[in-house]
């Protein structure tokens, strides 16, 4: 299955063009969180339309690929909004349904290589949630929420160590899987804060 979906995610424009990848699931599953904890779309072609213009799709029909494809979108939007049901979120601030609906996060508690660095796919993540920001562009985002996020796409340095610092008494506690809770728990409340 995963194997299918970047198969047809490699069929959609590059996003970026100083990210020479293509698309992955991560990444866009990044993409639709973003779009659902800013209140900025109320449907995931939506947010194709925002990143990639009208024109992403004509890969796809060309090769009557599209209906496959929207299938298994309606089906991550529909999975990460029940994951992100702001009275669900305001009931039990303290519970991380969204962790339950990546893929990649159900395993964090052993993310990171003995070196404590950050899994691919949780970077890959970070990375779709704050382009989507990028691209809507809306000032009401909370600036201290997005840079735990953003923290997930740090590499081991000086800006990563400077976060830490800053972030937790005792940084030199703080493993891969501690970060992408705080990422997590950043997103929901994004989704609880009032319109």
């Amino acid at each position: 299955m995963q194997e299918r979906l970047i198969q047809l995610l490699a069929l959609l424009p590059v996003h970026d063009r100083h990210a020479p990848d293509r698309l992955s699931p991560d990444h866009l599953d990044g993409h639709l969180c973003a779009a659902l904890c800013l209140h900025s779309a109320d449907e995931p072609v939506a947010v194709l339309d925002t990143c990639w213009g009208q024109d992403w799709a004509e890969a796809l029909v060309e090769q009557e690929l599209l209906d496959e494809f929207m299938a298994w979108l309606e089906e991550r939007w529909q999975a990460l909004q029940e994951a992100l049901d702001p009275q669900q979120l305001q009931q039990d601030p303290d519970a991380l349904p969204l962790a339950e609906a990546l893929p990649w996060a159900i395993d964090r508690l052993g993310a990171g290589a003995p070196s404590g660095q950050m899994p691919a796919a949780a970077r890959a993540w970070a990375e779709g949630f704050l382009r989507q920001y990028q691209a809507e562009a809306r000032p009401g985002a909370d600036p201290e929420l997005l840079g735990v996020i953003a923290a997930l796409t740090m590499d081991e340095g000086p800006d990563l160590l400077r976060y830490l610092q800053e972030a937790y008494d005792r940084p030199q506690d703080i493993e891969a899987a501690a970060l992408i809770d705080d990422a997590l728990f950043a997103a929901q409340d994004m989704r609880r804060a009032p319109r």
